[in-house]
């Protein structure tokens, strides 16, 4: 109970009550972003009332002011909804309802729905693209294939999961984490145990054979567990870039030398424009190769491991990054092989082709999928081993091949067994 009324203090899950719950989203970041379009909107609409004179008033056709004003107002309800913008979800186990409200501060208006029909919090994973950022909404999930009730989403892993946690305690229903490649169910009495306190049948635990060739080194002793991760290597298409910038300053220098000389310019700007161009022609590309080169000399990754934690050092060209995972912050362990990278991304593409209006999404079996399609496996990547913290998740040893990722998340779920090494 004591780590429910943690989260309950958190500023998105907060109790209200011993038998109810209240998620809140709006305010704090996203109204200080909402500011500017407020105040751009009042002083736009004031504009359109006149009430704030401008010197080209009479310039401006009749037909203009209406569209001012309703442009003035757009960013007045833009603003308005992010600075005053609320919206809370109050679960109450006491009654068996999830009511949903909407307001700007204050509650305006809203809806109850029962929590009779559904059985189990889970946490998911909503990618985002190159705009928007990774979210981890959790929902309530339905019986019988019905539509799934959203309760909250947060870019933070572990704010999420520790939501879904003290909302699958006071429902009393399982929580699955979703949010990796591999669902893990607990019940709702160990929704927030760390992963050492965990049952052998959460998730994935067991043995896998140890890879004839490793990529990785293993060192092993009676309570401590080190793996050294080779870095990325160099990669030769690296000289590509140099390559050609260097090839277009030596095919364009003569004509420029040419040049300069008919127009006869300084030759001190001569100096500085050449010098100027093989900067950024040769001398930036040349950086990047012997960063290159660094980081496939000194580059690895570390990671030590024992019933108190897990610990990744990161070595960069240049840094080393270090992270610490207390075994009592570790929510799980999860991996993901190449071939299962594949599949999903198969899956994913199909979702995204129903949701387009395609009758025929693409095959999700090897066997089924075109050749063509088959040929591309070999282009993808195992997403190595994630750690599930309070923190976050954390990765490495994404690229290892698949039966080196088995053998690796199975030696960790091993070494954060007990003090005596038992772990299942």
């Amino acid at each position: 109970m004591d780590r429910v009324m943690n989260v309950a203090r958190s500023p998105i899950v907060r109790q209200v009550a011993p038998d109810r719950l209240e998620v809140k989203e709006g305010g704090g970041c996203l109204a200080l972003f909402g500011v500017p379009f407020l105040a751009a909107g009042i002083f736009v609409t004031l504009i359109a009332a006149r009430i704030v004179p401008v010197q080209n008033a009479a310039d401006v056709p009749a037909w203009a002011w209406p569209l001012i004003l309703l442009m003035g107002l757009a960013f007045v309800t833009v603003g308005g909804a992010l600075v005053f913008g609320r919206r809370w979800i109050i679960v109450d186990a006491g009654r068996g309802t999830v009511s949903k409200q909407w307001g700007l501060l204050v509650p305006m208006r809203g809806e109850t729905l029962s929590l009779a029909g559904y059985d189990a919090v889970v946490v998911r994973l909503q990618s985002g693209d190159s705009d928007s950022a990774d979210r981890y909404p959790v929902l309530l999930r339905a019986t019988g294939g019905g539509a799934d009730l959203p309760l909250q989403s947060t870019t933070q892993y572990g704010e999420s999961r520790e939501g879904a946690a003290a909302i699958a305690k006071l429902l009393r229903l399982p929580l699955v984490d979703a949010a990796t490649t591999h669902e893990s169910v607990l019940a709702a009495d160990l929704a927030d145990a760390p992963f050492p306190e965990q049952p052998p049948g959460a998730d994935l635990r067991g043995d896998a054979p140890r890879p004839l060739r490793m990529q990785s080194q293993v060192r092993e002793s009676s309570r401590t567990l080190e793996i050294i991760l080779p870095g990325p290597g160099f990669q030769w298409r690296k000289l590509v870039g140099p390559a050609v910038s260097i090839g277009i300053l030596t095919y364009l220098a003569p004509e420029l030398l040419r040049f300069f000389r008919h127009t006869r310019t300084p030759e001190a700007v001569q100096i500085a424009f050449f010098g100027v161009f093989a900067l950024f022609f040769v001398g930036l590309p040349l950086v990047g190769v012997f960063n290159a080169i660094r980081l496939a000399m000194r580059g690895r990754t570390l990671v030590t491991a024992s019933p108190a934690g897990i610990d990744i050092e990161e070595r960069g060209a240049w840094r080393t990054k270090a992270t610490r995972a207390p075994a009592a912050e570790i929510l799980g362990l999860d991996y993901g092989t190449a071939d299962e990278a594949f599949t999903l991304t198969g899956w994913d593409a199909g979702q995204r082709a129903r949701q387009a209006g395609y009758t025929t999404p693409l095959p999700l079996r090897r066997g089924a999928a075109p050749r063509w399609i088959a040929g591309l496996r070999r282009f993808a990547r195992s997403k190595g081993i994630t750690v599930k913290s309070r923190k976050g998740l954390f990765t490495f040893g994404a690229g290892l091949p698949d039966d080196e990722v088995r053998y690796l998340h199975a030696l960790l779920v091993r070494a954060l067994g007990d003090p005596d090494g038992r772990r299942w």
